[in-house]
């Protein structure tokens, strides 16, 4: 095809790459933040959902632009820690339930939540749960790449101040359940961008077991209670008094936010297409810019062009069989082009 005739360079089977699978690490917060450090809640929700969970914002309620960025609830088996309703369904015996069903292998036999405790298992009638909100993180939270700092009503000389993260980084298999992975929630921290284990599980085994575990596919922290609760750790002064509106979920935000850190990055799977357009020696070399040509005549306003035609390409187009346009790609500079020189751009498509 001449240079003259070329507008559309038809791709060749050998061109095209498709369906290429890979994966990606972004920030899971809002605006592409990967650490929250200050954490609200809506001041309505006390009368509505409060007995159930406290949706956690990244902005104070007047800014129009906030967003959810994950929920805090609290379950206890036998509804203990919240007000029993007229049908006897106590909203943490629901919590307690709902993730209990969720998280446990065999939900229809273990009708309690177990935690490791050195070789062995520790039954917990209660739990904190973390539940990011699935728009955060799409596919699933990154293992090794979350950091949660807990902090005690009395910690503001740096006690009892605990930082958790999952030991992802130190197995090479975890728990398979309904295709669903399981870590165990450990103190620790990331330190150059790997996590690094200050207490491993096993070695976490007091007599309420470890801090917890931690479902990436679902988004989900699952938080003991008990260990929470003990004044060796945070001293959260859980309220286990049945019939009772304890406010558990609001002293595990409250935790939070004195903690002033929550580091997560998301994972996801992408695909990607690649298309190699390739520019032949005689294709491409005038441009459609008016200023390329004079208006009068349509001759070349630059004369050493006539006999050296030059253009530079700046943009790639890619057509369907009915020439309409379906993806454009931006050189991140301008291609000289000339009889002289050839070229291949790569366009890359994700979806």
């Amino acid at each position: 095809m001449s240079e003259l005739t070329s507008f559309f360079t038809t791709l060749e089977d050998t061109d095209k790459r498709t369906n290429i699978p890979s994966t990606i690490s972004s920030p899971v917060w809002s605006g592409a933040t990967a650490t929250l450090s200050s954490f609200y809640t809506g001041s309505t929700q006390s009368q509505s959902s409060g007995d159930y969970y406290y949706d956690v914002y990244d902005k104070v309620g007047s800014d129009t632009t906030r967003e959810v960025q994950f929920a805090v609830a609290y379950g206890h088996y036998a509804g203990s820690g919240s007000l029993s309703t007229s049908a006897g369904n106590n909203p943490s015996k629901a919590i307690y339930r709902q993730f209990r069903n969720i998280t446990v292998r065999n939900a229809t036999s273990d009708t309690l939540i177990k935690f490791p405790e050195d070789n062995t298992q520790a039954t917990i009638t209660d739990v904190y749960v973390i539940n990011v909100n699935r728009a955060r993180y799409r596919e699933k939270i990154d293992p090794g790449n979350w950091e949660l700092w807990l902090s005690g009503s009395n910690g503001g000389n740096g006690h009892n101040l605990i930082k958790l993260i999952d030991d992802s980084g130190a197995t090479a298999d975890s728990t398979i359940n309904a295709s669903k992975r399981v870590f165990n929630v450990v103190s620790g921290s990331i330190q150059s961008g790997a996590s690094v284990i200050k207490t491993q599980a096993a070695a976490e085994g007091t007599a309420s077991g470890s801090y917890g575990l931690f479902y990436p596919e679902l988004g989900l922290v699952v938080l003991n209670a008990s260990r929470l609760h003990s004044r060796d750790d945070l001293n959260l002064a859980t309220d286990r008094t049945s019939n009772s509106n304890g406010e558990n979920s609001m002293k595990l935000v409250d935790a939070i936010t004195r903690g002033g850190k929550f580091q997560a990055r998301r994972e996801e799977q992408i695909k990607s297409s690649h298309y190699f357009c390739r520019v032949k020696s005689d294709e491409y070399n005038f441009s459609q810019n008016p200023t390329y040509f004079n208006g009068t005549d349509a001759s070349l306003t630059n004369t050493t062009f006539v006999q050296d035609p030059k253009s530079y390409i700046t943009t790639v187009g890619l057509y369907n069989q009915n020439n309409e346009l379906l993806a454009v790609a931006k050189l991140s500079q301008p291609l000289l082009k000339s009889r002289d020189r050839e070229a291949v751009i790569k366009v890359r498509l994700d979806f």
